[in-house]
């Protein structure tokens, strides 16, 4: 309990730091002018992100062997978005939920839970790549495209490229097994039947990387729409090359729902492309809001017993 607590605090004291850098009265005046027609079209935006992301899910859960009707999980999957708005964690307690409730569909609940895994996994890496694929190609165009310092580009292009070729790098794990430290032992064993899984999903995996582009793109998109909608006019190329240390940010498991890790990465990304530090948080409150508005518009879903 008393790291949970030390958790939201530390994204809580995140959300304040990122507000006071930004000034509470510009950021206050950025969020009334805020467009609301762009505001619902991000939130549309975003639902279709959702259902898309839940079929990807059933997808590789189906490839895994377990019972994964798309239909019931894209209910499930949405039930999980309004457990991440109201518990601490970010998205953890949504993909925790999901795991219980796949699992009672009679799925075992540790396959139950590397499914989810797989998903959020599957979906961070092609962020990474799409994210470096933009970066690269506006490198390739020079500070006219891209206002960054061709140095500082070429740092974010090349911890981009080490994210995206770590999942392919061997590691000593088979002859770890054979270590007379039993909690080594242990550990290569585990990973080692977590390979195993993952050559049995590999093939839902890539059948399915068609459905985490789609994911991305649109994720970024709504990132972008909620940029217009407080005057932020990145090109979309630009906002999905920033988006890869934003959602990842936002995805840990500090806070609630990802406010303070993600609206401090706005400031930082955002910031080195020129955006002021109001309009960037400003920015990443709204994406999170966009989050809010589907948690509540999906919470009568756990009146179902479907």
């Amino acid at each position: 309990m008393g790291r949970l607590a030390l958790r939201v605090t530390a994204g809580v004291a995140l959300l304040v730091l990122a507000v006071w850098y930004a000034d509470p009265a510009a950021l206050w005046s950025e969020l009334r002018r805020a467009d609301p027609w762009r505001f619902a079209l991000a939130v549309a935006v975003a639902i279709a992100a959702n259902v898309l992301a839940a079929a990807r899910w059933a997808a590789i859960a189906r490839g895994l062997g377990l019972t994964a009707p798309t239909g019931r999980s894209i209910l499930i999957y949405a039930r999980g978005v309004t457990t991440t708005i109201l518990l601490p964690g970010a998205t953890v307690t949504g993909d925790l939920l999901r795991s219980v409730q796949l699992s009672r569909l009679g799925n075992p609940f540790t396959a139950s839970a590397l499914s989810v895994l797989l998903a959020r996994f599957s979906g961070l890496w092609v962020l990474c790549v799409l994210s470096l694929l933009a970066a690269a190609a506006l490198a390739s165009l020079g500070a006219r495209v891209a206002p960054v310092a061709p140095h500082s580009m070429a740092v974010y292009v090349g911890v981009l490229t080490a994210v995206v070729i770590a999942p392919f790098i061997p590691l000593p794990f088979g002859r770890l097994e054979r270590s007379r430290i039993a909690r080594v032992a242990g550990l290569a064993q585990r990973w080692e039947r977590l390979r195993e899984r993952l050559r049995q999903a590999r093939p839902a995996l890539m059948a399915s990387v068609w459905q985490s582009l789609g994911v991305q793109f649109l994720s970024a998109c709504v990132l972008w729409i909620c940029g217009q909608a407080v005057g932020l006019w990145l090109s979309y190329p630009l906002m999905l090359a920033a988006a890869a240390p934003i959602f990842i940010s936002a995805a840990l498991p500090l806070g609630v729902a990802g406010f303070g890790t993600r609206e401090v990465a706005a400031v930082v990304v955002l910031g080195a492309l020129g955006a002021p530090a109001d309009q960037a948080t400003a920015t990443a409150l709204l994406y999170g809001l966009a989050a809010v508005v589907q948690g509540i518009i999906a919470a009568p879903l756990f009146l179902s017993r479907a």
